[in-house]
C-alpha cells in the first residue's frame, strides 16, 4: 500500500513537471530590415544565452519563425542576445571562396550586435533593425588556393 502511495505521488510530480515544462515553449516570430525598411532577404537569425540556442530562416520578405529543431516550433522564455547572419558564398579567383555579406560585420554575432530581447510568454512577434555592410568593411582573410596537383615528371 506505502508503495502504490510513493508510485502515484512520483508520477503526479512528473506530470505536473511535464506539463510546466511543456508550458515554456513560446512562438517566436519577426522581421528582419534595414533602416529604410527593406527587408533582409536570406540568412539565419540567431538566439542565444548561456543556456540556449534558437535560430530562424529569413525568408525572402525578412520574416522568421524561431525554434530549436526546425523553424517555428518555439524557444524557451528567457533574456537572449541576437545575432542575424546573411552572406553567400560563390566560387570565386583562384578556387578560393568568394562571401559577399548583406549585413555589417557587428551584426554577424551575438557578442557584438548589441540586439537583446528579453522573451517572455506574450512575446510572439518581433522586429530587428540591422544595417547593410560599409564599403569598406574589411572581409574575412580569404585562404590561399589550393595548388592543384602536377603530373609527375617522366625521365626519358
Amino acid at each position: 500500500m506505502l508503495n502504490q502511495k510513493i508510485i502515484i505521488t512520483v508520477l503526479s510530480l512528473l506530470f505536473v513537471l511535464f506539463v510546466a515544462g511543456c508550458g515554456s515553449n513560446v512562438k517566436v516570430s519577426g522581421k528582419v530590415t534595414f533602416a529604410d525598411g527593406s527587408p533582409v532577404e536570406k540568412g539565419k537569425v540567431v538566439f542565444e544565452n548561456n543556456q540556449y540556442s534558437f535560430f530562424g530562416t529569413i525568408q525572402k520578405d525578412g520574416t522568421f519563425r524561431l525554434g530549436r529543431y526546425k523553424d517555428g516550433d518555439g524557444i524557451v522564455a528567457g533574456k537572449y542576445q541576437v545575432a542575424v547572419n546573411s552572406f553567400t558564398t560563390s566560387v570565386g579567383e583562384n578556387l578560393g571562396p568568394d562571401t559577399t555579406y548583406f549585413v555589417a560585420e557587428k551584426f554577424r554575432s551575438t557578442k557584438t550586435s548589441g540586439i537583446e530581447f528579453d522573451i517572455q510568454q506574450k512575446t510572439t512577434d518581433i522586429s530587428i533593425i540591422v544595417e547593410p555592410p560599409k564599403p569598406n568593411e574589411k572581409k574575412p582573410k580569404k585562404k590561399p588556393p589550393i595548388p592543384l596537383p602536377t603530373p609527375p615528371i617522366k625521365k626519358k
